[in-house]
């Protein structure tokens, strides 16, 4: 589980609301994740003017928060009343949650990996998508006596987890008429919202709500209903329904280009904030004579005398090696080129103009600055911003800094 990735600050007679006070003993910690508190509610208001007070906003922290830390953010997520909801991705994740004392509800959007009778106990919603599922838990909430609160996933287009749209009402009204399914929602997700072409999108909305019409004049009527993603919420007041799942523009990332073109041109006061910075120290540095190679396969090769810094982070950390001698870090806000192959555990930089650097200086290695921020690595490495976060290694510390 994640929770060797958190440091538990009550131990130590901290609760999360002090932790602005908290200074990293950085030359003990190979590198660190800073997570803004203050960036973090900015992103969540710019999300919450959009969509209004009567629209419930889910904070979508699967993954471990995309990287961000799931207990963490689920702390700040509890405290900020403009968040009513939560959602993971495992009912592990949701338990872990319930495990750290986070109270609003919860929705598992996609796998249950755990005693179904957990959801029960613990007021956790779950998804359901096949009648294998609908009838074991049924069977579950029944020799309980209590009832089972649960979302239907509709497939509308993305192939990926749900009931077909075409096969679902028939489906849905015999799980109606079990009387400890208690059906509170029913959802989709978009294939691609994030798209300046919204054609696909509209299709996929017109079958969902299709489907929902057609149960509602049979008398069933959810009280959740939701299609929206980060992306879909500020294309058009249409996708919001009254229920929305706010992912990863939660941390301050866009989906995609077209979306914040989209977004700006639509919302002309709207902007996110990154809340993630990742900081680790220079442990050793070194000047090495031209002529020298560099890093495994000797794929760096100095034409001059070079000043290098030894990081103590690499791919096992979540780093990217793709960004081997193509990369870069911020170091006394300077750019400091990566040299050599990045290796399981270390890494090799450039400060040969860089002035006052010495041994504990901090480097940024994912930050806000142009060169160092998730878009513009992910670009590098020919991905998307959301690996690049949520590959970051769980056990490394995620701290509140404002």
């Amino acid at each position: 589980m994640l929770q060797s990735s958190i440091i538990d600050y009550s131990k130590k007679g901290l609760s999360y609301s002090d932790l602005s006070f908290f200074t990293p003993l950085s030359s003990y910690a190979s590198s660190w994740i800073e997570i803004s508190k203050k960036a973090l509610y900015h992103n969540i208001a710019q999300y919450r003017s959009v969509i209004g007070s009567n629209v419930i906003l889910a904070a979508v922290i699967k993954a471990n928060a995309y990287g961000h830390g799931i207990v963490s953010i689920a702390y700040l997520a509890e405290q900020n009343p403009q968040v009513n909801y939560l959602c993971v991705v495992r009912l592990t994740e949701a338990i872990l949650l319930r495990q750290h004392g986070i109270k609003k509800p919860i929705l598992v959007l996609s796998i249950i990996d755990e005693n179904p009778t957990y959801a029960i106990e613990l007021d956790i919603d779950l998804v359901v998508y096949d009648t294998q599922t609908v009838d074991q838990l049924y069977e579950i909430a029944k020799k309980l006596q209590k009832k089972i609160r649960i979302h239907i996933k509709i497939d509308t287009g993305l192939s990926r987890l749900g009931i077909l749209w075409d096969q679902a009402v028939p489906h849905i009204k015999q799980w109606h008429a079990r009387e400890w399914l208690d059906l509170l929602g029913i959802f989709t997700h978009f294939a691609e919202s994030e798209s300046s072409n919204q054609e696909f999108t509209q299709l996929q909305q017109q079958r969902f709500n299709a489907v929902v019409t057609h149960l509602k004049n049979d008398s069933i009527v959810f009280p959740f209903v939701h299609a929206s993603c980060s992306a879909a919420m500020t294309v058009s007041m249409n996708y919001h329904y009254n229920f929305v799942r706010l992912g990863i523009g939660l941390y301050g990332l866009w989906s995609s280009t077209e979306n914040k073109q989209i977004s700006y041109k639509q919302h002309t006061t709207f902007s996110l904030q990154p809340i993630l910075q990742w900081k680790t120290n220079i442990i050793q540095i070194k000047t090495i004579p031209a002529h020298s190679w560099v890093g495994y396969d000797r794929t760096f090769f100095t034409d001059k005398e070079m000043t290098i810094a030894i990081l103590p982070i690499g791919y096992s950390d979540g780093y990217d090696r793709g960004l081997s001698n193509r990369g870069s870090v911020m170091v006394n806000n300077r750019y400091a080129m990566i040299r050599g192959r990045i290796a399981m555990n270390l890494m090799m930089i450039d400060i040969t103009d860089i002035p006052e650097v010495h041994l504990g200086t901090q480097a940024i290695l994912i930050g806000q600055q142009e060169k160092v921020c998730a878009d513009f690595l992910a670009t590098q490495c020919n991905t998307i911003n959301y690996e690049i976060v949520a590959r970051i290694n769980p056990e490394i510390a995620r701290i509140i800094v404002d």
